[in-house]
């Protein structure tokens, strides 16, 4: 008698609910601090009540948990992902009241907290685009799931043919005969001639953006995007740091530069104003060495290319899982579109080096 199997099996475009529940966390972050700051941070209730947005980030949550347990159409993981981003970043926005007796919603170290828990969320979903091995349990489960696309008529040909392929991967690689006849009778299913079939839906507007990118962006332009976007990062944030650090000698405008810092507590002491001058130098630091690899980058030199494109990761990963943390403890959710820059040369990065390997 078989024991039933326990071991997990990854649900089909995981990756992309994954995405979604990313971009809609740092959509819900970013969106809820701008919004306050343009409606100074309005008040809803009256008198001692107050409705903070971190109870609708829970009544979200709850909703987004729910729906999949309730109904089993596909379409319910996305909303639910969205739901889930949304309900995390309205309730993690609010880190800072739970971390401090005085329920402090500035509370410097907030922002780093939801800085690292959204890197969690990036490391995560990078790890899932990862290939899998896959056996014939794997398969079935995922074919099993594509099968509601016929119950939904939405069931296209090129869909059947993916169908079709995972099904004959079970039937070449599986060591059970009822699994092997289970996969050969749903093969035959597909065959039959009454098995309603949706015309091809016109692609979406994020396939197409996809398509034209790997269409237009060849090595050349990855290239020169980023020793472009390289340059002007390490030359902008040099230029920032040292203006900070060569004012150092001039104490009055080193205060007028400081106050704002200390002002909104986030330098308290001499132990702040250290962490705050190693930031900037190794900020200055990191700028140098990216603007020196890219320009040794521009020449193109084959035999340099894995190290100099490996030192660039290195870089560029430091400074958003060390740096960018401080940074956010310095400037909270202005260093938004920093990071944001950062990951996109880091991406490029990566493209790049995939395009040197060998095929």
């Amino acid at each position: 008698m078989l024991s039933p199997v326990r071991h997990l099996i990854r649900r089909d475009q995981a990756e992309n609910y994954l995405l979604i529940l990313m971009l809609s966390f740092a959509f819900s972050v970013s969106g809820t601090r701008f919004f306050l700051h343009l409606t100074n941070y309005p008040k809803i209730g009256g008198g001692e009540l107050h409705f903070a947005h971190v109870l609708w980030g829970g009544l979200i949550l709850f909703i987004s948990a729910l729906l999949p347990l309730l109904f089993s159409n596909r379409w319910i993981y996305k909303v639910s992902a969205a739901g889930s981003g949304i309900g995390i970043g309205l309730f993690i926005d609010e880190v800072g009241k739970f971390i401090t007796a005085t329920n402090d919603y500035f509370y410097p170290p907030a922002a780093p907290v939801v800085y690292v828990f959204f890197l969690l969320i990036v490391l995560v979903y990078v790890k899932t685009r990862q290939p899998i091995s896959h056996d014939p349990r794997s398969h079935l489960y995922q074919a099993f799931d594509e099968f509601q696309e016929i119950l939904d008529n939405d069931l296209s040909d090129s869909e059947r043919q993916r169908l079709q392929e995972r099904l004959d991967q079970v039937i070449q690689t599986s060591d059970r005969t009822d699994i092997t006849l289970l996969a050969e009778n749903l093969q035959d299913f597909l065959r039959n001639e009454d098995l309603y079939l949706a015309p091809e839906s016109p692609q979406s507007w994020l396939h197409k953006i996809k398509e034209l990118a790997k269409s237009r962006l060849s090595p050349f332009y990855i290239h020169s995007f980023l020793v472009g976007g390289l340059i002007a990062w390490s030359i902008w944030v040099m230029a920032d740091s040292l203006r900070i650090l060569v004012k150092f000698q001039n104490s009055p405008v080193l205060l007028e530069i400081l106050k704002p810092l200390v002002a909104g507590h986030y330098i308290r002491g001499h132990v702040s104003l250290d962490l705050y001058i190693i930031l900037i130098g190794l900020q200055a630091g990191t700028g140098f060495l990216l603007l020196l690899c890219a320009c040794l980058l521009f020449f193109r030199i084959k035999h340099m290319l894995p190290r100099l494109l490996s030192c660039i990761y290195f870089i560029l990963l430091l400074s958003l899982t060390v740096l960018t943390p401080l940074l956010f403890y310095f400037d909270q959710f202005s260093s938004i579109i920093p990071t944001m820059i950062q990951f996109f040369l880091l991406l490029l990065t990566i493209q790049y080096s995939h395009f040197l390997q060998p095929t």
